[in-house]
């Protein structure tokens, strides 16, 4: 804890040793974030299909993909963040971005997204998805200026997210 009684807060890059503890804060997220409109057995799907341990070190060994951490000086993991650089190096897709809600408003989020995007400067555009049904993120992501710019969905198993397509332009 620091003097203001506020928890200190550590980024850094994840490894592989660290997949199955970044599969279950991101399971409880999931549930805490979307658990209102997905039943258990469609949030299990998800974490087989989306946050499997080897899925994400497959997309941490990747030299496109930024793989970040968020760690309480407890040592808890509470935030995760992974950003990955299109093939020409113009954009940059945000995967995901997670925090854990007791620690959510504490700028841990935007903390992760700044040091992930750091990563790739060249990038002219960012772009990611949010789910319709998730207003706090669709609040998080326009107060860091990204706009909606379409409609996607996406597919897991008999499950289908309604999600909404978003951009940030970088000035060059």
């Amino acid at each position: 804890m620091t003097l203001s009684g506020s928890m200190e807060i550590t980024l850094h890059t994840a490894t592989p040793s660290e997949a199955d503890e970044i599969a279950s804060l991101l399971g409880a997220s999931w549930a805490a974030t979307y658990g209102s409109f997905l039943t258990p057995d469609e949030l299990s799907a998800v974490a087989r299909e989306w946050h499997h341990p080897d899925r994400l070190r497959r997309q941490m060994s990747s030299p496109l993909v930024g793989f970040l951490l968020a760690r309480a000086d407890t040592g808890a993991l509470v935030g995760v963040a992974t950003v990955k650089l299109s093939h020409d190096g113009a954009t940059v897709s945000v995967l995901r971005l997670y925090v854990l809600p007791n620690y959510q408003g504490q700028g841990i989020g935007s903390r992760l997204l700044n040091r992930a995007l750091a990563a790739f400067p060249s990038a002219q555009r960012i772009e990611l998805h949010v789910a319709e049904g998730n207003p706090s993120g669709l609040s998080f992501w326009t107060k860091r200026g990204f706009r909606a710019c379409g409609h996607d969905e996406a597919r897991i198993g008999d499950i289908t997210l309604a999600l909404i397509s978003m951009e940030r332009i970088v000035a060059a």
